[in-house]
């Protein structure tokens, strides 16, 4: 079993490379549609949230963490 700091360092990346997409898309939306607002945008935020490490797994460059 890996330690915890070696999990974070393994994790870290793409956590911050999710939230860069999260805040990437919503101000994409916001500059093509304008206001959204919360709930479609929370909406947007749960999409990418839970589609990254799929995306990630199809892609091969999953941590080990994510892993099935």
């Amino acid at each position: 079993m890996a330690s915890f700091g070696s999990r974070l360092v393994e994790l870290l990346p793409h956590y911050l490379a999710m939230v860069a997409a999260m805040f990437a898309v919503l101000f994409a939306i916001q500059e093509l549609y304008g206001d959204i607002g919360f709930w479609a945008s929370f909406a947007v935020a749960i999409l990418i949230a839970g589609g990254y490490p799929f995306a990630a797994r199809r892609l091969g460059i999953a941590p080990g963490a994510w892993q099935r």
